[in-house]
């Protein structure tokens, strides 16, 4: 059991990747890139493109089945994929419990942002529904870095933008390309897994 008080102390900056920590959102991007891809005979494998944003993960799926397309082919893909996975989302995505109490209880007491893969539309559509708008500033999406994770760069914006160390921060990730990212940045982080257990709490 982790001890949170323990977790927390000294640090004024908590920054949450958003798929799969703050929502279980997992099944419903794999399902999104399935949809998109299957017709082309692509199997997805989620777990080898989770915590990269959708371009570089179609890419990614594309270059693995050795399937060749055209730019503008494959920015339709995406445009396809990120408006499945905004219909699933508007229907099926809820707060996790352990998380949004969490959430609630450290709100009052640590500045709260976000870096994500995520498309800001995507984004903020998510927030929206889960009841967290205006909760996490800056709010760092895929559209707002030249490099995504593993890249540091959405972290060592935050940091900037805050005007907080790096040393009373602390992130919140669920995939190896965000724990990367956090090490490239110098930022302390955990798995976020601790946070969907009661036990964190």
């Amino acid at each position: 059991m982790i001890n949170v008080d323990e977790l927390l102390q000294g640090r004024k900056l908590l920054i949450f990747d958003f798929d799969g920590t703050i929502a279980d959102t997992t099944p419903l991007h794999a399902a999104a890139f399935t949809e998109v891809l299957a017709p082309l005979g692509i199997v997805v494998d989620y777990h080898s493109i989770a915590g990269l944003k959708t371009l570089d993960a179609m890419n990614r799926s594309l270059a693995e089945a050795q399937y060749s397309l055209s730019e503008p082919e494959i920015e339709e893909l995406v445009k396809l994929k990120q408006q499945s996975v905004r219909r699933m989302i508007s229907r099926e995505l809820h707060p996790l419990p352990a998380v949004d109490d969490f959430l609630r209880r450290v709100r009052p007491h640590c500045r709260l942002s976000m870096v994500t893969s995520g498309s800001r539309g995507t984004v903020n559509l998510s927030l929206e529904q889960l009841g967290y708008t205006d909760w996490f500033h800056p709010l760092i999406c895929a559209d707002d870095v030249h490099n995504a994770k593993p890249d540091p760069e959405g972290f060592l914006k935050v940091l900037l933008h805050t005007g907080i160390s790096a040393d009373q921060a602390l992130v919140f990730e669920d995939s190896e390309a965000g724990f990367e990212a956090a090490r490239g940045a110098g930022l302390a982080y955990i798995d976020a897994a601790h946070l969907h257990s009661k036990g964190f709490l």
